[in-house]
């Protein structure tokens, strides 16, 4: 089978410039068409020191600007409520982000 790509000249650029990969979805237009789309990446350029807690089924991240937090709960998995891990989990990220914003802060 073979497909035609459009990619951006951005993106083209960026290609060849750096000659690294870079991550996308594919939208077809047609069977053998389609648009090539980029993703967008949050990594900081300037390195800015962050902490991360490590949760049962996620991550919470803390930096300068940002703070995230990422779960992935199987709902195939026996003994666990969705809704009940989520609670429980953002309750201890949030104890996490108060903590290193107050030690980030003094």
């Amino acid at each position: 089978m073979e497909l035609t790509i459009q990619l951006s000249d951005r993106t083209y650029e960026q290609l060849l410039s750096t000659g690294a990969r870079i991550q996308g979805t594919i939208g077809l237009m047609t069977p053998h068409t389609g648009n090539f789309n980029a993703h967008v990446r949050h990594t900081d350029t300037n390195k800015l020191d962050y902490r991360y807690i490590r949760l049962r089924h996620g991550r919470a991240t803390v930096n300068e600007k940002r703070v995230c937090l990422s779960l992935r709960i199987n709902l195939d998995e026996s003994n666990i409520i969705p809704s009940e891990a989520i609670e429980v989990e953002s309750r201890q990220a949030s104890n996490f982000v108060d903590e290193t914003i107050y030690l980030m802060n003094s």
